[in-house]
């Protein structure tokens, strides 16, 4: 919240400032409510042709609307007769039936904007004097929202019992409390405001606010509540009491002489604080401007010292850098040499030692290889030798079994046979 103080010594005049802030602030938070549900109605009421004034559907003379004391003239209807219109008396006529007591503000209302502006059609619910200019409901005051609400029935259907009765005019109706919270404040003798009037004021605004249907789940409405919670614990900031004095200027609003001398007295306050707070602002402002170039100038000499030490620091780390590079790349130069000579060294000595390794694993190799053809020749010599043994004994005993069969199979045949063979 904003800086605050206390306007008024006096803390019931305080209070009342309090509450009209409230007030404000509850018609804030019912605002987006209202407006949506207002182009329901303009819905359910139909669609107007858009070329009918609102002069034209009302008969004259039709009270309180037409001066029948003189004859000729209307100031209501002037140069307009009434026309029938079929489209746009069947919307007015629904009007009048969303209307509680059966009485539209025809006089605040344009019916040729009917087809286009819900708003238009939400005027016919306000008070009849003093609306007619208003072309928004951000731009209406607490008195005509809470009007809206009480006198068209569709708020019935959005709202829960508990806020509508007993029903209207029912003074215990507890929204007509709420728009006699208002009418109370507005219209105060003497601007004062107890604690515990406020403490009821606030809680009444608080329980509207949080109606469950839905303004329960209303953003606009659940930001109003904590506001309200908010400013009934703190003192009134400057920001909430120039809004407000806006705010009743740009609606319009009507309040008691003593309620118009107590803004007027406020507003006073505020313009010579404000004033003095400018004065002191600008003070702040160039005492401000001063140590900042001072601070500027003072941090452009450091930014030049810090510069030129960091300059001679860095050519000193160059010029160190440089020496310590020249040194490691002689000192590496040398064992590289080092290093390629002891390699070489290595190398030769590896290459002679392989050398003879081959030489002697050759000679290893070829001496073995004759042993083993010595060898091999001897066994193929010793094989070929018994396989002519073998082969001399197989042949001698094959002789000999041959000559015994010839013999056996002779005698059988002929005695003389066998003794032929032999």
């Amino acid at each position: 919240m904003a800086a605050n103080t206390h306007l008024f010594g006096d803390k019931e005049t305080n209070n009342w400032f309090k509450a009209c802030i409230g007030l404000n602030v509850t018609k804030e938070g019912l605002t987006n409510f209202l407006c949506a549900e207002l182009q329901k109605v303009h819905i359910v009421v139909g669609n107007s042709c858009g070329n009918c004034p609102i002069e034209n559907l009302i008969q004259c003379p039709t009270n309180p609307y037409c001066n029948i004391r003189k004859r000729n003239y209307c100031p209501f209807h002037k140069s307009q007769k009434p026309q029938p219109c079929p489209i746009c008396d069947n919307v007015k006529h629904n009007i009048i039936l969303h209307h509680r007591y059966g009485r539209p503000s025809w006089r605040n209302t344009r019916a040729e904007k009917w087809a286009l502006n819900y708003w238009e059609i939400g005027k016919c619910y306000l008070p009849p004097d003093g609306y007619s200019s208003i072309s928004s409901v951000q731009e209406s005051d607490f008195n005509g929202v809470i009007s809206i609400m009480l006198n068209c029935l569709h708020f019935q259907t959005c709202l829960s019992p508990l806020c509508l009765s007993p029903p209207p005019p029912d003074k215990q109706c507890p929204l007509e409390k709420v728009r006699q919270i208002g009418r109370d404040v507005r219209h105060t003798s003497d601007c004062k405001v107890t604690d515990a009037d406020l403490q009821d004021y606030f809680k009444k605004l608080s329980t509207l606010l949080a109606d469950p249907p839905c303004l329960q789940q209303d953003p606009s409405a659940i930001i109003a509540c904590k506001r309200l919670s908010d400013l009934q614990n703190d003192p009134v900031s400057f920001e909430e009491l120039g809004k407000l004095l806006k705010d009743a200027k740009k609606a319009g609003e009507c309040f008691s002489e003593k309620a118009e001398r107590t803004l007027a007295e406020a507003l006073q306050t505020l313009d010579v604080t404000t004033l003095f707070g400018e004065q002191r602002l600008k003070k702040k402002t160039e005492v401000g401007k001063q140590r900042l170039q001072s601070k500027t100038k003072l941090g452009e000499h450091r930014l030049e010292r810090k510069t030129t030490f960091c300059e001679q620091r860095l050519q000193s780390k160059t010029k160190y850098g440089e020496q310590c590079l020249e040194n490691k790349a002689f000192f590496g130069e040398q064992r590289l040499q080092r290093k390629t000579q002891h390699g070489e060294e290595r190398i030769k000595s590896k290459a002679q030692y392989g050398e003879q390794r081959i030489e002697i694993r050759i000679n290893k190799a070829v001496q073995c290889l004759d042993s083993n053809v010595n060898d091999g020749t001897q066994r193929i010599e010793i094989s070929v030798q018994h396989g002519i043994e073998s082969i001399e004994r197989i042949a001698r005993g094959s002789k000999q079994n041959c000559t015994s069969r010839l013999r056996t199979r002779g005698s059988r045949f002929s005695p003389s046979f066998g003794e032929t063979l032999q």
